[in-house]
């Protein structure tokens, strides 16, 4: 499997279908007899901002640390693999881990909830 062309930027979804973001980064153990070993990979703003120029990753650093733990980067290991199609699908529940889509939860609570139609 090549993880660069197979799992950056391929959309995460948990058991239930709900989307989870997508795959910002990708975690690698280096080995000193062997290829690198996939350890984890990891979505969010943080790990996001490493692939973006120098001027735009200080700014996205600088509004995660404002934001915290709002816009923590969540990391996913091998195990939580179910299916990886077109979509990754992970062995979650957006609703039941609290580390999970916490900007989204905030946004939902406390601004989107505040709207005319926004409760529904």
């Amino acid at each position: 499997m090549d993880l660069v062309r197979d799992v950056l930027d391929v959309r995460l979804v948990d058991r239930n279908g709900q989307g989870l973001g997508r795959v910002d980064s990708i975690v690698l153990r280096l080995r000193d007899n062997g290829p690198p070993q996939f350890v984890a990979m990891e979505v969010g703003l943080t790990a996001a901002a490493r692939r973006l120029p120098k001027p735009i990753e200080f700014l996205a650093r600088w509004l995660a640390r404002t934001l915290r733990p709002r816009l923590q980067t969540v990391r996913y290991g091998p195990t939580l693999f179910r299916d990886i199609g077109v979509d990754i699908e992970l062995d979650v529940s957006a609703a039941d881990d609290p580390r999970l889509l916490r900007f989204e939860k905030w946004l939902s609570r406390h601004v989107v909830s505040r709207m005319p139609g926004g409760s529904a």
